[in-house]
């Protein structure tokens, strides 16, 4: 359904329901009422949703399951650094010391 799909796209870009209601310019209880399918976007803002998630309509609305895996990529990213400024100071040098051995040849000091 329908809210089912907003839920998991807004989740992959790391957003409250607050952020999103916020980016489409509508209330938070009109995400929540999406994300539980009790209501349904109109026509004009499923568009918006589809084009701010770059995914089509179809896939919305549950009829296409592709999607594109470097935007969901980039989207782990976002809810790794979000994750990451959770983390106690001393755990967040850690996870940077990690990344930078895993990926030396790509940070420049």
């Amino acid at each position: 359904m329908i809210g089912d799909k907003i839920k998991e796209l807004r989740n992959r870009k790391g957003l409250y329901q607050q952020e999103l209601a916020d980016i489409m310019n509508v209330s938070k209880s009109t995400i929540a009422m999406w994300e539980t399918n009790k209501r349904e976007p109109s026509s004009e803002m499923l568009v918006a949703l589809a084009n701010f998630f770059e995914c089509s309509t179809d896939y919305l609305m549950g009829r296409d399951v592709k999607f594109n895996i470097e935007e969901t990529t980039t989207d782990e990213l976002v809810i790794l650094n979000r994750n990451a400024k959770k983390l106690s100071p001393k755990k967040q040098k850690k996870l940077l010391d990690m990344a930078r051995l895993m990926f030396k040849e790509e940070f420049d000091d």
